[in-house]
């Protein structure tokens, strides 16, 4: 990217003696992305995107094993089932006290905490996008073993992008402003485009021993 510092408010004359050039390099990436991951340990039964692949938010991306899952779905219901079987048949009978009614409630409310614990589990064995856009890497295949955090799927949005420098250096950062016009050089497209700086890093960070700070451009 090229940025120049002109002032617009400057005459004709006063930018060309003033012109200050500042030029870093920089990645393009889309303004919306997503890295996705699962929250449990599994195993990948069905990879159904590749890289490049267009998705919509709510479709699902990869699909571990859910055997056991919905075992332990299947326990948890019958398990509610029965506590509340408990409960009827205590209200039935005379001999009932009020304390055996309310723990065998206290039960069922217990049961039925672990069963949605179960169907949560058995819900989180999908991977499902909350973002539409572009699949950008997919880094899982079927059989492989997932791990919490692990990340498997990034997703961007491609419809909007934005420029991010990467080496733009201490000493040129007091020539660059919010609002300021850029020219971006794409290297895959051979093409030069416009852009505006659309924010300043207020922290440095270092690259290779040097000071340099992040501006994005859109």
């Amino acid at each position: 990217i090229t940025l120049n510092s002109n002032s617009g408010g400057e005459s004709s004359q006063s930018n060309n003696s003033a012109a200050v050039t500042v030029t870093a390099s920089a990645i393009v990436m889309p303004i919306d992305s997503v890295e996705l991951s699962f929250p449990l340990v599994g195993s990948v039964v069905e990879v159904l995107v590749e890289a490049g692949d267009t998705v919509s938010a709510g479709d699902a991306l990869v699909q571990l094993d859910t055997a056991i899952l919905q075992a332990n779905v299947v326990e948890a219901e019958a398990n509610v089932i029965s506590a509340e079987t408990e409960v009827s048949y205590l209200r039935r009978i005379n001999e009932s006290s009020n304390e055996d009614i309310l723990a065998a409630e206290a039960e069922v409310d217990r049961r039925t905490a672990i069963l949605d614990v179960a169907r949560e589990k058995l819900n989180q064995a999908t991977l499902l996008t909350p973002l539409s856009g572009t699949v950008a890497t997919v880094d899982i295949a079927l059989g492989e073993t997932v791990t919490p955090g692990l990340i498997v799927i990034t997703i961007g949005d491609l419809t909007k992008m934005k420029v991010e420098t990467t080496d733009l250096s201490e000493r040129d950062i007091p020539s660059v402003k919010v609002g300021q016009s850029a020219t971006v050089f794409v290297d895959a497209l051979d093409q030069e485009i416009g852009g505006k700086v659309t924010h300043v890093a207020e922290r440095a960070s270092s690259v290779g021993g040097d000071v340099v700070y992040t501006v994005t451009l859109t």
